[in-house]
């Protein structure tokens, strides 16, 4: 069995950035339909995660058919490679949470964080997952975060948007 570690090549880097890209162009496109009509009516819009609550599943198929060394995992794991589990995890911002009664078992998360709604800000491999990367289970809180300065030597930024220029 290949490593559960064997490094992304760059035609699987190219294809999940443009699998990961061409969802969140259609949620914007979307997104930017739907606003107005929900605005017209008086109400507040949804926000774009709420909309596109299956977008994971949608950038999951697109990876599939991008790369040809990732197929649908089994059971509750979203992708397979090499015989071993994939998590796709979107986060606002710029960290990774996951739900308080997830059982990390060594699986590789590709973590797409966003921001504005559909502007991808970041995409990144956390490798080989283990439950002290996460902040402790707590009894009032349902989600548990990253601690990247523990996982930091897992982690592989696989894109970075360029960041806006200020104007001096």
């Amino acid at each position: 069995m290949t490593p559960r570690r064997a490094p992304l090549t760059s035609d699987e880097r190219e294809g999940i950035v443009l699998a990961v890209n061409s969802a969140f162009r259609k949620l914007k496109n979307l997104y930017s339909k739907v606003v107005p009509i929900f605005e017209g009516y008086g109400f507040t819009p949804p926000s774009a995660g709420v909309i596109a609550r299956d977008l994971s599943e949608k950038i999951e198929t697109a990876i599939i058919q991008h790369c040809e060394s990732f197929t649908k995992g089994t059971g509750h794991c979203d992708l397979s490679r090499f015989g071993h589990d994939w998590e796709v995890k979107i986060c606002k911002d710029s960290g990774l949470t996951i739900n308080q009664s997830k059982v990390i078992r060594g699986e590789n998360y590709i973590v797409v964080n966003y921001k504005a709604n559909s502007l991808v800000r970041s995409v990144w491999v956390l490798w080989d997952a283990r439950d002290e990367f996460f902040s402790k289970r707590m009894k009032n809180s349902n989600a548990r975060a990253l601690n990247r300065e523990t996982a930091i030597t897992n982690i592989e930024v696989i894109f970075d948007a360029p960041k806006p220029r200020t104007s001096s």
